[in-house]
């Protein structure tokens, strides 16, 4: 039994990274690859709170999207730690009215650029800063993020959350190893998992702003 089930998981593996692959082609950018921090130059005090670079898979979004029933047109798209930009593209395919990735190492940011350069959608930008220190807008917007960094940053995201005057947004999380602070904001309401995607700690877990919302 144990033997099937590492076949199985080592045949959904390379089907993974073979899409994974026919999705880089298709743009000509170059989103795949792991990065250790230690070979990124990273000029912020967030340094020793990061996570290696590791890709998100496209249908990650594409599926918390759909379990939502959110209509992408009406949001502005924000990826905190966007990495190389995958994520970013993956957005404005999905119609998002804009979207924006912030980024802390110099290597990445300027990957990302290229990227979504090479991809030719005009509606995304690149910030390159510290993700604990971004001011989010009161336009509607989905925050997405998939473990990019340790909870001292996580809880500073949180926090400027918490300032927001309305509640008009999603936060999509993957990798949720600090779900807890979410779960204890007040005005989200905890959505779940979308059937498709893992749930537990590695997987996609989503909430929406509402007011007078309490978590589960």
């Amino acid at each position: 039994m144990l033997w099937s089930w590492a076949r199985n998981w080592r045949t959904r593996r390379e089907a993974g990274e073979a899409a994974r692959a026919n999705w880089d082609r298709r743009y000509g950018t170059d989103t795949a690859g792991r990065v250790p921090l230690d070979r990124l130059t990273i000029p912020h005090d967030s340094r020793r709170h990061g996570e290696r670079y590791q890709p998100s898979d496209p249908a990650a979004l594409r599926d918390a999207i759909g379990f939502i029933g959110l209509s992408p047109s009406a949001y502005q798209f924000v990826d905190l730690g966007c990495g190389k930009g995958r994520m970013l593209i993956v957005a404005a395919e999905l119609g998002f009215q804009s979207c924006v990735g912030v980024e802390f190492a110099d290597e990445l940011a300027r990957a990302a650029a290229r990227n979504v350069a090479a991809a030719g959608f005009g509606n995304v930008s690149i910030v390159h800063g510290d993700a604990g220190t971004y001011a989010f807008g009161e336009a509607p917007f989905v925050l997405y993020m998939f473990n990019p960094f340790a909870e001292p940053v996580m809880a500073r995201v949180r926090d400027n959350l918490l300032r927001q005057r309305r509640a008009n947004y999603v936060v999509i999380y993957k990798n949720a190893r600090f779900r807890h602070l979410f779960d204890a904001m007040p005005r989200l309401r905890y959505l779940g998992s979308p059937p498709t995607q893992r749930a537990g700690v590695l997987g996609v877990h989503v909430w929406v702003a509402c007011e007078g919302a309490e978590s589960v």
